[in-house]
């Protein structure tokens, strides 16, 4: 079956092939002869605050052609049975498997996947799984053994600190890694960082391979606490914002969203920490 996908916005994880469409903002469909043949429209929204322009997407899309719409994504609590790769990301991000055991109060993954399952394994450099440390040992050997044949490979769906084992670490290091994505996402959760990356760090890998998602709020002080830490313990910090799952996206002052930019960017952070610069006086 030809599907074209819709999507919100462009994104570095959305595909790009004739079959996909960035309606910009605009509601308005497009003019269809312009798209090679297909036999649905599937509209894949993300983001909550999202799903009202999706809506207003599939009734326009309903309204100038005749082929069936059907709109979802992780905003409408919906998820595809079985990973199809390039379907709805690129064609070199995987899944290898869905959901995650874990019930942090700040994630929807639990709410729409249900329990870590393991799927069937593609081929892919970007490991995007929401908690690949869940998955057996042997489902772990064959995605490594996957990746072997991989370059610039990234764990990207953070890494669960209290889980990386001996098993993982030598397995990792005979793999060509670009990067392996870590959580902090609340001062709880530092201590089991720090063991990690400290064992990660024994193994060879650098600041420059080590990242790790900080989820943080309105408190700049006491995020930037959070924030120098994860530095100091050697992964690249990277900040980002809680929003609420509501069809209205969660609004921070202009001064927290500054803070929040200015610790996504390496290059920025190093210098901040390195040179003791105030990132409030930066021009992001």
């Amino acid at each position: 079956m030809k599907i074209l996908r819709v999507f919100p916005k462009k994104t570095s994880y959305t595909p790009t092939d004739p079959l996909v469409y960035y309606p910009n903002g605009l509601t308005q469909a497009p003019m269809w002869e312009l798209f090679p043949e297909f036999d649905e429209i599937h509209i894949s929204c993300s983001f909550t605050w999202d799903k009202k322009f999706c809506e207003e997407l599939a009734y326009q899309f309903r309204s100038t052609q005749d082929k069936p719409v059907k709109l979802g994504g992780p905003a409408f609590e919906s998820e595809a049975p079985d990973f199809e790769q390039g379907l709805y990301l690129k064609s070199n991000i995987t899944f290898t498997s869905r959901g995650c055991n874990n019930q942090c109060p700040w994630c929807i993954v639990p709410k729409i996947e249900g329990k870590l399952k393991e799927i069937r394994i593609c081929q892919g450099n970007v490991i995007q799984d929401n908690n690949f440390l869940q998955t057996s040992r042997t489902h772990k050997d064959r995605v490594f053994e996957m990746l072997k044949t991989q370059k610039l490979v990234q764990f990207k769906g953070g890494l669960e600190s209290d889980l990386i084992d001996d098993h993982f670490i030598e397995n990792v290091r005979g793999l060509k890694i670009d990067e392996l994505w870590l959580a902090c996402d609340t001062d709880g959760s530092f201590k089991n960082l720090e063991i990690a990356v400290t064992k990660l760090a024994k193994a060879g890998f650098s600041r420059e391979k080590l990242k790790c998602y900080a989820l943080i709020d309105g408190d700049i002080r006491k995020n930037e606490e959070r924030l120098q830490k994860i530095w100091h313990a050697g992964a690249m910090p990277f900040a980002q914002l809680y929003r609420d799952f509501t069809d209205k996206k969660t609004e921070y002052p202009k001064e927290v969203e500054k803070f929040a930019r200015s610790w996504q960017r390496p290059a920025a952070i190093n210098m901040h920490m390195k040179k003791g610069t105030d990132f409030r006086s930066f021009n992001i």
